[in-house]
């Protein structure tokens, strides 16, 4: 018996010694940082992975909040749009599914909204090989925008928004080998602030301009297992990101006099939309060195079928949606919009593959799908 007891610990502490090996290794390969590349998937946990939610200027994106007036009160004056979204997220061996509901409002000329993000998963970290990684985040939101055209300033076509996460919130970040932890990782989110412009104009508001500014910084709280000397270090700092970025969204046929006439290609030149950004973002986790970089993105968004070839066009209207970056990334989507008694439904599911989050795989794939009902008041 006791052979037997000095046999398995003989064989534990070799595992420790191997699992050590693996994470100290890991940690000298710059572009091999799980704590820089998990911030900067921050975006992907509100839609800005997908294919529609990458232009700054897009009249009905999801992530610069100033567009939120472009994108309700088009429709209705008063209202609410409930909305929900689910990401399938996949890097590498790491999972995670993503579920946020939202309810927004519309009082001309305010727009409201609150929201509320869930993510959870884990899998086989590329980067350390023999150890699983479990991720687990909430966030709660809060955002408000308003059209300034539609205010005694009379500023047409701008309209400003504010968002921000609600502080208290945590994301949790494990790492586990054998079931030995190795890394316990919290963090608490301090500020979360996006303020965004947006300015269209022109006929049918074809030309159309905006930026946004992401700014994170959340104090985090990591304890580390150190297999080779089996004591557990404790360590305390801050992480910060800044996600900036402007772009162009055109319907580039509108200016030229092609969509004028009563025909079917008149119809589909005129919802022809292309648009480009260029984002900057700056991110620094604990332990870790700053990373910055810059990526260009452009995409475009056209609606699949005219209504006069479309034999469900009284119930329903069909868009493609793309997009590519610098980076080789890319995405594409489809746009389904109810029509006459259904014009009150909308559903986007789309796919994206972007170079992100090397520690994890390759490639970061996103699954998506966003629908919404709007209710009019």
């Amino acid at each position: 018996m006791g052979d037997e007891r000095r046999g398995h610990q003989r064989i534990t502490r070799a595992s420790l010694i191997f699992a050590g090996l693996a994470v100290c290794l890991a940690r000298g390969a710059d572009a091999q940082e799980i704590g820089r590349d998990v911030t900067e998937l921050h975006p992907c946990l509100y839609g800005d992975c997908e294919a529609r939610g990458t232009y700054a200027a897009d009249p009905f994106g999801f992530t610069n909040p100033a567009t939120m007036p472009v994108g309700t009160l088009t429709y209705m004056s008063r209202g609410l749009f409930v909305s929900g979204s689910h990401f399938r997220f996949n890097a590498g061996g790491v999972g995670l599914n993503i579920d946020s509901p939202s309810v927004t409002v519309a009082v001309d000329p305010w727009v409201f909204q609150a929201s509320v993000v869930y993510a959870e998963g884990g899998g086989a970290a590329r980067s350390l090989p023999g150890t699983h990684l479990s991720l687990r985040t909430r966030l709660v939101r809060l955002a408000t925008a308003v059209d300034l055209g539609r205010t005694a300033l009379g500023i047409t076509g701008l309209s400003v928004g504010l968002l921000a996460g609600v502080p208290g919130t945590t994301s949790e970040l494990r790492l586990t080998s054998g079931g030995l932890s190795l890394v316990d990782s919290r963090e608490s989110h301090e500020v979360g602030l996006t303020g965004g412009v947006h300015w269209r104009g022109g006929r049918r508001d074809w030309f159309n301009v905006g930026a946004f500014v992401d700014a994170e910084r959340h104090h985090e709280s990591m304890q580390e297992f150190d297999p080779m000397t089996l004591t557990t270090t404790e360590q305390h700092g801050v992480s910060n990101a800044w996600f900036a970025r402007a772009g162009l969204s055109l319907l580039p046929f509108v200016p030229l006099g092609l969509t004028e006439a009563a025909s079917p290609v008149s119809e589909l030149l005129g919802e022809v939309r292309v648009a480009a950004d260029l984002e900057h973002r700056n991110i620094s986790a604990l332990g870790e060195n700053t990373r910055a970089r810059q990526t260009g993105f452009f995409g475009i968004d056209a609606r699949l079928l005219p209504d006069a070839w479309n034999l469900l066009s009284d119930y329903l209207r069909t868009s493609l949606i793309g997009g590519t970056d610098t980076d080789a990334g890319w995405g594409i989507g489809a746009g389904l919009y109810g029509n006459g008694a259904l014009e009150v439904l909308s559903c986007n599911p789309a796919y994206s593959s972007r170079p992100l989050a090397k520690s994890l795989g390759d490639r970061v794939d996103v699954w998506s799908a966003t629908c919404s009902v709007a209710l009019p008041l």
